[in-house]
């Protein structure tokens, strides 16, 4: 069984996601450049079972940063790898480039499907059939596959996250549990896609939350709720954890492939009105203090958080839906990068994982939030935020979508 001691461990948890293309046709050495003075450790890229990537990623490594390769393929749902993209990972394994594989991609939305295949149902537990074999190819060439990544979308009707993990890892559990725990025995990790959308903000203290639905806004306004009832949140990726826990009684690592902070697209960005609102300079300082919570509030088994997106037209990639996205633009970089450029190394040695609140009767519900506020904190947000109506704001968000 392979333990979490065992497995390659970057050098910072802090990541960043390439080009959203499949290809690497632009200066590799400016890009690792920029990605170094970031302190980047970690680098998502995109190959299109070509080897597309393959000579950037080994120059990656060649400086210290850990690639993460995702095969891509469009609309790879319902299916299997090729033999073709099998070859290339046993490349990148046997070169010494990565052994970290995305095979598949935010299963649970529309357009990760084929034509027609979205409305024919079954849709998760099909997925894990396919990845299952996929897992041990991959493993058996020596690599590390993900389980796949979703969209963050809590229990949107069609495209419920939560509601897809629930029904995946119990399909797993009771019809090949014995694969199931073999794959997450022998290398499988978690891939997820953890956006903090607004759900942060600094407190009176100076003191940044980034532990939604935990934080004492979102306990004041909803008492006793928790991960498994909305996943918008940067430490959504505890939603397949637990299951892999209760189901299986796992521990694997789990990395961050997209999401982070989005870059604002008209001035401001707020889907959660209980929440501020924030700029491109607050996007800046949202991701810096979003690294470093990550370095103080994680656990052993998180690994790294690569943010969408690092550029696009200026890695080659058509004008196109991302590109407001980036951290470059044409012309122009975004305040983040003198940011995270000026955090200087990360800080040493996560801490335990905080305790995840268990929610109780009316009587105890200023405890669910304790763990991060004294009682009396805690009852003076309750009161403050009287339970009626008009705080009862059920946050919703629209899946955002990635190639």
């Amino acid at each position: 069984m392979v333990q979490l001691s065992d497995f390659e461990r970057p050098p910072s948890l802090r990541g960043i996601h390439g080009s959203p293309g499949t290809h690497a046709n632009f200066d590799h050495d400016y890009w690792i450049r920029q990605a170094q003075e970031m302190g980047i450790g970690i680098y998502k890229l995109m190959d299109d079972g070509s080897g597309s990537v393959l000579e950037f990623a080994r120059k990656l490594r060649a400086n210290n940063i850990m690639p993460i390769v995702r095969m891509w393929k469009d609309r790879p749902n319902p299916g299997t790898l090729p033999s073709q993209d099998l070859s290339y990972v046993r490349r990148y394994v046997e070169e010494g480039i990565t052994r970290w594989f995305e095979v598949n991609n935010e299963p649970n939305l529309p357009h990760e499907w084929r034509m027609g295949q979205w409305q024919s149902g079954g849709r998760p537990e099909l997925v894990v059939q396919n990845w299952l074999i996929d897992a041990e190819a991959v493993i058996q060439l020596g690599g590390y596959p993900a389980f796949p990544a979703l969209a963050q979308c809590s229990f949107h009707p069609e495209c419920s996250s939560i509601r897809w993990y629930v029904d995946a890892f119990e399909w797993l559990a009771r019809n090949a549990a014995d694969r199931a725990r073999e794959v997450f025995s022998r290398g499988a990790w978690i891939a997820t896609h953890d956006a903090v959308l607004n759900h942060c903000y600094r407190d009176e203290a100076g003191e940044w939350h980034f532990e939604y639905p935990y934080d004492p806004v979102c306990q004041a306004d909803r008492p006793g709720r928790t991960i498994m009832d909305d996943d918008n949140s940067l430490i959504g990726h505890r939603v397949p954890v637990q299951l892999l826990r209760e189901h299986f009684d796992l521990e694997v690592p789990v990395m961050s492939t997209e999401g982070g902070v989005f870059v604002p697209h008209d001035g401001t960005a707020q889907w959660d009105p209980r929440y501020p609102a924030y700029d491109i300079g607050g996007h800046a300082e949202r991701t810096v203090a979003m690294f470093r919570w990550l370095e103080r509030n994680t656990p052993d088994y998180y690994f790294g958080m690569c943010p969408w997106l690092i550029a696009s037209e200026l890695m080659g990639h058509p004008p196109g839906p991302w590109s407001k996205d980036c951290w470059f633009w044409v012309g122009r970089e975004l305040p983040v990068v003198a940011a995270v450029k000026q955090m200087g190394p990360p800080l040493m040695g996560p801490r335990p994982e905080p305790e995840q609140p268990v929610p109780g009767e009316p009587s105890q519900k200023a405890r669910l939030i304790s763990q991060w506020m004294t009682d009396e904190e805690a009852q003076e947000w309750l009161d403050h935020f009287a339970q009626d109506e008009k705080y009862r704001t059920l946050f919703r968000t629209e899946s955002r979508g990635s190639d």
